[in-house]
């Protein structure tokens, strides 16, 4: 809209007629000017630049007609630039080849614009700027428009519209760089050159160079602001400030309001924008500020505290973003808060440099700004503790007990220090009697420190550890004020409901000490009382013995009966905790001297478990129960083999300890036996070595005396496995032979073998293998004469019963094969072979298990 207006009021100065030369559009080029006009047009042929009126400088146009268009082009040396100015520019038309005028007067509201060659960026304050391009001058220009979007901004006023307009410093033989005298500005602006054409730049962006960073504002120094605030903006860590807190403006200079008030260090972004472009990003820093150290002992090292400001990173990170140098050491971490960091130093290498080395916080990579030095082996002070009847004074550099000097009121006293720890941070001081109030300062190294007051304060103290149940306690005060010492002293036990305040049956008075006794209930435990005399007030606490075990037995009628001290002498006072399992206690312990207390075992108890006590919440020392044993009976699962078997003792309260159990069969005590408990002590199941096969009886003795018959437990039998047989050789009676038998649990020797030909008949119908050998466990062999004889109802080839006798043991199996006739030959050859085959495996396997027990 105004540049409409603007073209208006430029019209109004031109006389337009018939004549007028009004082209399409304009090029401009560094070697050529090119119009386009409509082909019935008039257009430029020759054109001449005019100079005061005495020289000119002509030039021509080659046209030619494409079509509709006609494009006329005038051609530009590189020496044609320098001539191409004028006050006026005159030219000679035609129209379709045909003449028209000459001293044409041309307007550049008809004419190619300026060719601008390099940037054109001006400063925001404005001033003298160059333009470099060609075809600056065609025509004097006296000021250049820029088309200004904002109102508010510096501005011409003409004929009813806003116009910046830039005017050319003066007259110069150089018509390719000339200054413009450019108003102040920001951001985007266009030039509008005669022709309606425009040109758009920016004005330079701005810079931030310094900011001063003061205790609730910025300063802000750069260039290329702007010195009107509504067009400019500060951003803080991409947060925009409010724009009331911008305090001034100007081109090189801005002025705000910020205070930083986070308790951490940290590193923020600032940015200028001026009209909407925005400056390069300038970093401030609000860094750590150390500004106390307490001293540590060169020699010992120590825990540096340092105080100050923003001494942590921000609360999304941790103690791995700060460290601390204290000259060329490193100092430990220990903790961190908004005004204090905590580190471990360690001792100097070389104590007789770095006297006093430079402390260095680095927080997030920011450094402290501010200098602080360590100064080591410096005494202070910075409080102190009442324990009883001593002082503790907390502190640094306190040295060690032989050097260290103290005074109190001014004056060196000695033999007060009690001990220095050996951090040099704590000095504890026996309470000089008779002095209430005190100023106390110390000397070490040489330095002295500073002066404290200590205020002591009365305290009292137990004569003697009271015995349970015993109700007279003795305490002795110390400084008691002289207005509160003929005043009767009372005790009020703190963990009762009742608070009862107890006034003392005995008191007697030494200068300020104060001897006291008092008539308590409560004999056990842990008591805390508060003591008061006068205005005076104490608390404290004091513990009745703790209760000790001597030792825990188990008699017969399994009560469990523990003999020591301190028992305490009711069941609510008292515990009994077996393997962590407490056990109460239903009715009054009847013991005045509180040395004794018994309880009914039970099953559910662990016998086995660590027993202690607990009186009044005082744990005793912890014993393991004696139990004597209690048997009940003795198992046996399995019948005995050749070798032995095992037995269990059933019972209560067992234990591995073999030497007091004795097993004796038929009148012999047997020395072979490896017995194993199980975890509950009601089993020990015992392996027994004793070869069979004679049954035997037996029976378990605790404790065995040969003199004493009483001892006897349990009695049980052991009964041996009879023989069991498996498989027998194949013999043809007629033939006779040795018989081979395979079984099981044979003895030494064999009595009789017995091939019964009744097969459950009845009948006596029997035959003897004569000669039985014992060969091992498993087998055994005798002969059978050949022999015609014949079992009545028994035919040819059927299985019929075979009995061994042995010690009196006899197995019978249904094994052999009755075999007479001579046609058995084949049938009997099978079974040899079988048979045969059957004894090779056997032996190959007791070959195999005798080489495994001797690895």
């Amino acid at each position: 809209m105004k540049i409409i207006i603007f073209l208006i009021f430029y019209l109004i100065s031109v006389v337009i007629c018939y004549k007028d030369v009004i082209p399409l559009g304009y090029e401009s080029h560094n070697d050529s000017l090119v119009i386009k006009y409509n082909e019935n047009e008039n257009y430029y042929k020759n054109i001449s630049f005019l100079w005061n009126g005495k020289s000119r400088y002509d030039m021509s146009f080659n046209c030619v007609l494409n079509n509709t268009i006609r494009t006329c082009t005038l051609p530009v040396k590189e020496s044609d630039h320098a001539q191409m100015y004028s006050e006026s520019i005159v030219a000679c038309t035609e129209n379709n080849g045909t003449f028209q005028m000459c001293g044409y007067y041309v307007p550049l509201l008809f004419f190619p614009s300026p060719l601008l060659i390099s940037e054109f960026r001006p400063k925001t304050r404005g001033g003298n700027t160059t333009l470099s391009g060609y075809y600056l001058e065609l025509q004097e220009r006296l000021i250049v428009h820029f088309e200004n979007p904002y109102f508010n901004d510096q501005f011409r006023w003409v004929d009813g519209f806003y116009l910046i307009p830039g005017a050319f410093e003066s007259k110069t033989p150089d018509r390719i760089n000339l200054k413009l005298d450019v108003y102040p500005g920001c951001g985007y602006r266009t030039i509008v050159w005669e022709n309606l054409e425009t040109f758009n730049f920016t004005y330079q962006d701005p810079n931030i160079e310094k900011i001063a960073n003061n205790q609730s504002t910025l300063d802000i120094t750069g260039t290329n602001f702007y010195n009107q605030s509504i067009y400019v903006s500060v951003k803080i860590d991409n947060n925009i400030i409010d724009p009331n807190d911008i305090i001034s403006v100007d081109f090189e200079n801005i002025k705000l309001k910020f205070n930083y008030s986070d308790p951490f260090s940290s590193k923020l972004n600032v940015q200028v924008g001026c009209c909407d472009y925005w400056s390069n990003k300038f970093q401030i820093t609000y860094p750590p500020i150390p500004s106390s150290v307490n001293s540590i002992p060169k020699l010992k090292g120590g825990l540096l505290i340092i105080n100050g400001n923003r001494l942590t990173s921000s609360p999304s990170s941790n103690n791995n973003n700060i460290s601390i140098s204290v000259g060329d050491s490193n100092c430990s971490i220990v903790s961190s808060s908004s005004n204090e960091i905590k580190c471990n130093l360690q001792p100097l290498s070389n104590p007789k440099l770095n006297n006093s080395p430079l402390i260095v916080v680095s927080i997030n990579g920011i450094v402290n700004t501010n200098e602080l030095l360590l100064n080591y082996d410096i005494p202070y002070i910075t409080t102190f503790s009442q324990v009883n009847d001593e002082i503790h004074i907390i502190g640094g550099c306190f040295g060690n007990i032989n050097s260290t000097q103290i005074q109190i009121n001014g004056k060196q006293v000695l033999n007060q220090i009690k001990s220095i720890n050996n951090d040099e941070t704590i000095l504890i001081l026996n309470v000089q009697n008779q002095i209430y109030n005190f100023n106390i300062s110390m000397e070490s190294n040489s330095i002295k420190s500073n002066e404290i007051n200590v205020d002591v304060k009365m305290f009292g103290r137990i004569n003697e550890i009271p015995s349970v149940g015993n109700k007279l306690i003795n305490f002795t005060l110390l400084y008691v004020n002289s207005s509160n010492i003929n005043s009767i002293p009372t005790i009020k036990i703190l963990n009762e409901k009742s608070n009862q305040i107890i006034k003392s049956i005995l008191t007697n008075v030494n200068e300020s000490v104060v001897s006291c006794s008092f008539l308590i209930e409560n004999n056990c435990g842990i008591i805390n009382y508060e003591i008061e005399i006068g205005n005076q007030r104490y608390q404290s606490s004091f513990s009745y013995e703790s209760p000790f075990i001597n030792n825990c037995n188990l008699n017969s009628n399994e009560i469990v009966i523990c003999i020591g001290k301190a028992f305490g002498n009711t069941y609510n006072e008292t515990s009994i905790i077996i393997s962590n399992q407490s056990i109460s206690i239903k009715k009054e312990i009847n013991n005045s001297s509180y040395e004794s207390i018994s309880f009914q075992m039970n099953e559910e108890y662990n016998i086995l478990g660590e027993l202690y006590l607990n009186v009044c919440g005082l744990s005793s020392n912890k014993v393991i129960i004696n139990t004597i044993p209690i048997f009940k009976n003795v198992s046996i699962p399995n019948l005995f083999d050749k070798n032995g078997g095992d037995i269990i003792i059933i019972g209560k309260y067992l234990n591995n300890n073999n030497t007091n159990i004795t097993i004796e069969c038929n009148g012999e005590e047997i020395l072979e036996k490896e017995c194993k408990l199980n975890n509950s002590g009601t089993s020990l199941e015992c392996n027994i070595k004793l070869n069979g096969p004679n049954d035997k009886n037996c029976k378990l003795l605790f404790n065995y005396n040969k003199n004493n018959s009483n001892n006897i437990v349990s009695t049980f039998n052991l009964i041996y496995k009879s023989p069991s047989i498996n498989q027998t050789s194949i013999i043809n009676l007629k033939q006779g032979g040795i018989l081979t038998i395979i079984g099981n649990d044979f003895y030494y020797p064999i009595d009789k073998v017995t091939i019964i030909g009744d097969n459950g008949n009845g009948s006596d119908d029997n035959l003897n293998c004569d000669e039985p050998k014992y060969i091992n466990d498993t087998m055994i062999t005798c002969f059978i004469q050949a022999t015609n004889y014949t079992f009545n109802n028994i035919k040819n080839g059927e299985m019929i019963f075979i009995n061994v006798s042995t010690n009196g043991k006899s197995g019978t199996s249904k094994v052999f094969k009755y075999l007479t006739q001579s046609d058995d030959a084949r049938q009997y050859s099978d079974a040899r072979n079988i048979f045969q085959n059957l004894l090779l495996s056997i032996l190959i396997i007791v070959i195999i298990s005798l080489f495994i027990s001797n690895i």
